[in-house]
């Protein structure tokens, strides 16, 4: 039963993830790992990790606001 459901929600998350539009900055990406001077920078400022603080922290306020949206309906409804 958790398979055929979790078979579910992938193949809804892969829909949902191709109807969304191609990043515009994939050629820009790629052309930044052909830099020799990038592990060098990223000994000094720790960029991978700075990403993943700030992807935590934005999912943090989005669960927050995701959070207070519903609790605010529910007030509604009762």
């Amino acid at each position: 039963m958790i398979t055929w459901m979790k078979e579910i929600l992938d193949k809804f998350l892969a829909l949902v993830i191709s109807l969304l539009p191609l990043s515009p900055f994939s050629g820009y990406i790629d052309k930044l790992e052909q830099l020799p001077y990038l592990g060098y920078l990223n000994y000094f400022v720790p960029v991978g990790t700075c990403l993943k603080i700030g992807a935590a922290w934005l999912s943090a306020i989005a669960l927050f606001y995701l959070y207070s949206v519903v609790a605010r309906w529910i007030k509604l409804i009762e």
